[in-house]
């Protein structure tokens, strides 16, 4: 009766080392399987990480905006702020909105700013100016009459809040969509991309329409990462949207 007992001990620590190698196999099979899907996937991820960041760079500047306040209105079309581009270091082409967020065209003279309100906005006193080196002219300068001079000195007008702040430009995304089309190969040695990987992106606006780098028929798994962001479009209008960027 013993000698069965220490039969089926033995029988059973046997079947259990076995049951034990096999699982391990089993563990050791799984993983030089799925571990090359997985260092993909961590490169890939970290490879949006880096191009968020090198992107986001490419896309951005500085916006700067003032606000200014006519303190006497008078009947006159077109206004001239005196001195107004020294105190304001106004780049040379500017964005010049009324209240209700319609653009008025403007000028620089010199030292000073004018503005054409027009015959049907003549009594507009509140204006939001807006400057970056991305802007183009939105509206040329066709007025030929005389302005009204307005001196800050002698309190004629008034300069409000001024700041600047860095934004997503939609110019700056159009600018590296015609690189990317043009000459792919330098933007990504200019980016230090890795051998072997390539990537796109596109802005989505909050209307959902978008622009963006030319869709490819694509045979390997695709990455992707899409960022919310506020953006400025060419009439400094400041809208929310999301950055995609893919990679593969």
């Amino acid at each position: 009766m013993n000698m069965i007992k220490m039969k089926n001990r033995k029988g059973s620590h046997v079947g259990m080392v076995l049951s034990f190698v096999i699982f391990v196999t089993f563990l050791i099979f799984l993983y030089t399987i799925v571990e090359p899907t997985i260092r993909m996937q961590r490169d890939k991820e970290s490879l949006l990480d880096y191009l968020k960041i090198e992107l986001m760079e490419r896309f951005s500047t500085d916006l700067t905006s003032a606000s200014i306040t006519i303190n006497k209105t008078l009947p006159q079309p077109c206004i001239e702020l005196l001195n107004l581009v020294t105190e304001l270091n106004i780049t040379p082409v500017v964005i010049v909105k009324g209240e209700l967020g319609k653009i008025f065209p403007s000028k620089i003279e010199g030292n000073d700013f004018k503005i054409d309100r027009g015959t049907e906005e003549i009594e507009e006193f509140f204006f939001k100016i807006y400057y970056s080196g991305e802007f183009e002219e939105v509206i040329g300068w066709t007025f030929d009459g005389e302005c009204k001079s307005y001196d800050k000195d002698l309190e004629q007008y008034t300069i409000g809040l001024v700041r600047t702040d860095e934004y997503i430009f939609e110019t700056k995304i159009n600018d590296l969509i015609e690189e990317y089309e043009t000459n792919y190969d330098n933007l990504k040695s200019d980016l230090n991309l890795p051998l072997g990987n390539e990537f796109g992106f596109s802005l989505i606006h909050s209307d959902e329409t978008k622009i963006g780098t030319e869709e490819r028929e694509i045979s390997a798994d695709i990455y992707a990462r899409e960022i919310p962001v506020q953006y400025v479009d060419e009439e400094a209008n400041i809208n929310s949207g999301f950055i995609n960027i893919l990679v593969w």
